[in-house]
């Protein structure tokens, strides 16, 4: 074979082999990216904020509430996800929002009325989790704690689903 020949498939090969890898690792990253459980809307409405909404039903005996996020980046799973809504108060954010209905699993609306300024946002909810542990100090692990609070919340809680992402334009 002419080195001509060998040259332009060892170039074609190296060139094949990069585009895969590309697509490959594009792949996996939106996999990874839009690995939601449930979905949710959002829409914004003047003088009210935005509307969330969601039907999760969690049947999880360790549910511990919900808790609303939001983003500039939609597609970027390290993107900086602010907590906007709990049922504790777990940011400093000025657009944080204690709601204690959030701690209703039955829960499936919350009104974000501390808007940020104008521009498009993404917006998520994670059905959160209490850790299985010893809670009580009875030797044996417990689903939740009897008497739940922030600290125990902020200690010993985890996300178990994460809702897909709603865009809303706030003008």
């Amino acid at each position: 074979m002419p080195k001509k020949i060998i040259y332009t498939l060892i170039f074609f090969a190296i060139v094949t082999a990069i585009s895969a890898c590309s697509y490959m690792a594009d792949y996996v990253e939106g996999e990874i990216t839009n690995r939601a459980s449930f979905s949710i809307s959002a829409r914004y409405i003047v003088g009210t904020g935005v509307i969330v909404e969601w039907n999760a039903n969690p049947s999880n005996e360790s549910f511990a509430g919900y808790e609303i996020y939001m983003t500039q980046e939609p597609d970027n799973e390290f993107a900086d996800y602010i907590v906007v809504g709990a049922c504790y108060n777990i940011d400093s954010s000025s657009y944080f929002q204690l709601e204690a209905g959030l701690s209703d699993s039955s829960a499936s609306k919350f009104t974000h009325n501390s808007l940020p300024s104008s521009g498009i946002y993404f917006y998520r909810v994670g059905v959160i989790e209490w850790d299985e542990r010893d809670y009580n100090n009875d030797g044996q692990d417990e689903k939740k704690p009897e008497s739940p609070d922030e600290w125990l919340y902020e200690s010993y809680t985890k996300i178990a689903d994460i809702s897909g992402s709603a865009m809303v334009e706030i003008p």
